[in-house]
């Protein structure tokens, strides 16, 4: 059964007359004819009753089968309309995969909200993770997009796109009573025999060997883990009860302002940068269109970091 043979019938139906369906179909009447006569054939059944050349008019089976012929017709044209929109990035199914830090950057929030505004038949739908995770996710293409740290995997992947977003500054976060709570920036040797909160290398390598490199260049001393966590809201609620010191994206510190004292560690600005990770061969226009307001709003912040 083919589109055409579907067409032409359900015109000839509306119509009930062959050179006015022919002529409103842009075909001619013989062709119009020979493909509701193929259709007949396959369905087994007669659809139009034909007395003469003027007087035409449906069978019983011909009046059971327009509605549902209509409905094909209608259903193919919005299938049609979905997949151009698609492919323009005007609709679609999005779905992203983020870092909590990520998610908790203003440029990513108003991405959000701007992506709402200006597509709104496109569905966001959100994936919090860690590192590791994410990067699973994306290998398997169970996501369309991954914002996250550097992993070797993904950057091992020829057909994997990466492009740094931003750097995820580190800071530390500290007891409100703890010695050094009152500074805005602290020596790393300062923290040399502190009980160490931190997530896992299993989870978010690359944040644990930001740290692990930080303690080693300036603190002077290996690091050495009391306790690890599965996230950073962990280990941050934990050095609120444990004590100790916890190193985190600078992200949550609007979370905990009020519950921990916050600092930076001296010698300048620590970062772990964050990228952007996806298909090329999976690049739908709502992607693009994702992309593009992603990037622009992180560089407006001050956040971006240059693609390379």
């Amino acid at each position: 059964m083919e589109l055409s043979q579907i067409r032409y019938f359900v015109t000839a139906a509306e119509t009930m007359h062959f050179a006015l369906a022919a002529e409103r179909l842009g075909v001619t009447q013989p062709s119009l004819s020979r493909g509701i006569q193929n259709l007949e054939r396959e369905l087994g059944v007669s659809l139009f009753i034909r007395k003469n050349k003027r007087n035409l008019f449906l069978s019983g089976s011909g009046k059971a089968f327009l509605p549902r012929a209509r409905a094909a017709l209608t259903q193919l044209e919005l299938a049609a309309r979905d997949a151009r929109e698609n492919a323009c990035g005007d609709a679609g199914h999005l779905v992203i995969g983020a870092l909590t830090s990520t998610l908790e950057t203003v440029a990513f929030q108003k991405t959000l909200l701007e992506m709402q505004a200006e597509f709104p038949k496109i569905k966001l739908e959100i994936i919090e993770n860690n590192s590791d995770a994410l990067a699973e996710s994306i290998l398997k293409r169970e996501i369309h997009i991954a914002l996250s740290r550097f992993n070797a995997r993904l950057f091992a992947e020829e057909d994997l796109i990466h492009h740094p977003l931003f750097a995820d500054e580190v800071v530390i976060a500290l007891p409100v009573g703890h010695r050094l709570a009152g500074k805005r920036f602290i020596d790393l040797k300062d923290l040399k025999n502190e009980r160490i909160i931190t997530v896992p290398e299993r989870t978010s390598s690359a944040f644990y060997d930001a740290i692990r490199d930080l303690c080693r260049s300036r603190g002077k001393f290996p690091l050495q883990v009391a306790e690890e966590c599965s996230n950073f809201y962990t280990a941050l609620h934990l050095t609120m009860t444990l004590g100790g010191v916890t190193f985190v994206p600078a992200s949550h510190e609007a979370a905990f302002r009020r519950k921990l004292a916050f600092c930076r560690p001296s010698g300048g600005k620590a970062a772990v940068p964050v990228y952007t990770f996806y298909w090329s061969d999976e690049l739908p226009g709502a992607l693009r269109n994702f992309l593009s307001i992603l990037h622009r709003n992180f560089q407006k912040d001050g956040l971006g970091l240059e693609k390379r």
